[in-house]
C-alpha cells in the first residue's frame, strides 16, 4: 500500500524529464545484461563466460565514451538526439545479430552511447545536489520496473525480443528532448595533486566495483543453472533488488562508517554461489540492494572530506569504478571457466570485504581536510 506512495514522492523531480527518461534508457539497458547472458550462451552454443564478453565491451565502451564526450564535443540537443537514436540502432541491430562477435561489436556501440548520454545527462545537474540526487534514485527505479518486463518477454518470446524493446525504450526520450545548457568550462592547466588518502579511498571504490559486478553481471546465470529458476522469476528478483535500494540511495543523512556495509555485499556475494534454494535467492539480492547503496554514497562522502579539489577526485572516482564495472564481466567469466559459481563468489566477496574495511580504516584514522587544505 505504502510502497506506491514512495515511489511517486521519488519520481518528484527538479530535472528535466528528458535527462531523466534517458538515464531510465541507460539503466534498462544494464539491467538486461544478466538476464539475457544464459539464454544468449544457449543460442551462439558457448559458455556464459564467453557470452559475458559482450557486457565487458558495452561497460569499456561505455567508461571511454563518459570520459571522452567532454573532451571532444560539448552538451547539446542535437548530441542528445543523436546518441538515442545511435543506441535505438544498435539495438534493433543486435536483435538480429547473427554471431557473438557481430553483437560483441554492436554492444560496444551502444557503450558509446550509453556513456555520451550518462556525461551530457550529469553536465546538466552538476553542482547542484537534489537534482544530482534525481539522476542517482532514478537509476533503482528504473530497474524496479525494467527487470519483470525483461523476465516476460524473455519467457513468453525469446532473448532477442529483449534488444527490440530496448530499442523502442531509446525513443522514448525523445518526446521531452531537454534544453541543454553548457555548464562553464574548467580552466585547462595541469590536474591538482590527489591526497594518499583519498586515492585510497578511490582503489577502494574501484576494487568494490569491480569484486560485485564480477558476481552481480553473473546472478541470472546462477539463478537459472544453480537455483533453477525462470527469467520472470529472476527478474523479479532483480526488481526487489533495486526497490530495496531506493530507501538507501534517497537518504540525506549522515552515514558514518557507511563502508561497512560493503562487508555486507561481501557477505551476499558469498552466500549467493553456495546456495541452490530460491527463496534464499530473494533475501540475499534484497539485502545486497540496500547495502550497496547504504555504503557508496558514505564513501562517497569520505572521498570529499579527504580531498583538496573533492570535484576532481568525485570525477577519478566515477572513472574508477566504471573501470571495475567494466572488467568484473571479464574477471568472472574468467573464474567460472576456471572454477565455479562458487569460486566466483569467493574472490569477489573478498574484494568487497578488502575495499570495505579500508574504507573504514581510512574514516576513522585519517582526519578530514580543513578548509584550508590541511588535515
Amino acid at each position: 500500500m505504502h510502497v506506491p506512495y514512495r515511489l511517486q514522492n521519488a519520481f518528484r523531480v527538479q530535472t528535466e524529464i528528458g535527462i531523466i527518461l534517458a538515464m531510465a534508457v541507460a539503466t534498462a539497458t544494464f539491467v538486461a545484461t544478466p538476464l539475457v547472458l544464459s539464454p544468449l550462451a544457449d543460442e551462439f552454443d558457448v559458455g556464459t563466460g564467453t557470452v559475458a564478453l559482450f557486457s565487458a565491451a558495452q561497460l569499456a565502451c561505455f567508461v571511454v565514451g563518459s570520459s571522452l564526450a567532454g573532451r571532444i564535443t560539448t552538451p547539446s540537443a542535437r548530441l542528445f538526439v543523436g546518441a538515442l537514436l545511435t543506441l535505438a540502432a544498435v539495438n534493433l541491430g543486435s536483435a538480429v545479430a547473427p554471431s557473438l562477435v557481430v553483437l560483441i561489436a554492436l554492444r560496444s556501440i551502444a557503450g558509446l552511447a550509453l556513456g555520451t548520454l550518462t556525461w551530457l545527462a550529469y553536465s546538466q545537474v552538476f553542482g547542484d545536489a537534489e537534482r544530482t540526487g534525481d539522476l542517482t534514485v532514478v537509476g533503482p527505479i528504473a530497474a524496479v520496473i525494467a527487470s519483470p518486463v525483461f523476465g516476460v518477454v524473455i519467457d513468453t518470446i525469446d532473448v532477442r525480443a529483449v534488444f527490440v524493446v530496448l530499442a523502442g525504450l531509446a525513443l522514448v526520450p525523445l518526446a521531452r528532448i531537454p534544453e541543454v545548457r553548457v555548464p562553464p568550462t574548467v580552466a585547462r592547466g595541469a590536474r591538482n595533486r590527489s591526497t594518499r588518502a583519498a586515492l585510497v579511498v578511490i582503489a577502494a571504490l574501484s576494487l568494490a566495483t569491480l569484486g560485485g559486478s564480477a558476481v552481480f553481471v553473473f546472478i541470472g546465470a546462477i539463478g537459472q543453472e544453480q537455483y533453477g529458476m525462470s527469467a520472470l522469476t529472476i527478474s523479479l528478483v532483480f526488481s526487489a533488488n533495486a526497490a530495496a535500494s531506493i530507501p538507501s540511495a534517497r537518504y540525506r543523512g549522515r552515514r558514518p562508517f557507511a563502508g561497512a556495509f560493503y562487508l555486507v555485499t561481501a557477505a551476499c556475494a558469498l552466500s549467493v554461489g553456495f546456495f541452490d534454494r530460491p527463496g534464499l535467492m530473494w533475501a540475499i539480492l534484497i539485502v545486497w540492494g540496500a547495502a550497496f547503496w547504504a555504503a557508496t554514497p558514505g564513501a562517497y562522502t569520505v572521498l570529499a572530506d579527504r580531498s583538496r579539489f573533492p570535484t576532481e577526485r568525485a570525477g577519478d572516482a566515477q572513472a574508477a569504478m566504471a573501470a571495475g564495472r567494466a572488467i568484473g564481466p571479464l574477471l568472472g567469466g574468467v573464474l567460472i571457466s576456471a572454477g565455479s559459481f562458487e569460486t566466483l563468489s569467493v574472490v569477489g566477496a573478498a574484494m568487497l570485504a578488502v575495499a570495505s574495511v579500508t574504507i573504514v580504516v581510512v574514516e576513522a584514522v585519517v582526519p578530514p581536510v580543513d578548509a584550508d587544505g590541511s588535515s
